[in-house]
């Protein structure tokens, strides 16, 4: 195994560390797996392209989203396990 292969909760520390003061100021302790960041207003349209490519450039590959549902595109969770397995398909490093 690959130790710089990103897992899902390395991705899920990476963005409640992004996040985490918006998170903060929300007076959230605890976040959720299904916690979307658009519905709950800490980004929105141009924040999930930043979010992305905050994504791309800590983990050291670029993201295909076209496979991840769009409903759950801005879920920690959800993301976090989507980003994780696009780092073991061919072509992500």
């Amino acid at each position: 195994m690959n130790p710089d292969k990103p897992t899902p909760e390395k991705v899920r520390s990476f963005l409640l560390t992004l996040y985490a003061e918006k998170l903060k100021d929300m007076g959230l302790a605890e976040v959720p797996d299904d916690f979307d960041l658009l519905s709950a207003g800490l980004i929105d349209s141009m924040g999930v392209l930043e979010m992305v490519g905050a994504l791309e450039k800590e983990f050291g590959f670029e993201l295909d989203m076209s496979g991840m549902d769009t409903e759950q595109l801005t879920m920690i969770g959800p993301l976090a396990r989507y980003v994780a397995a696009q780092a073991g398909q061919p072509g992500s490093k």
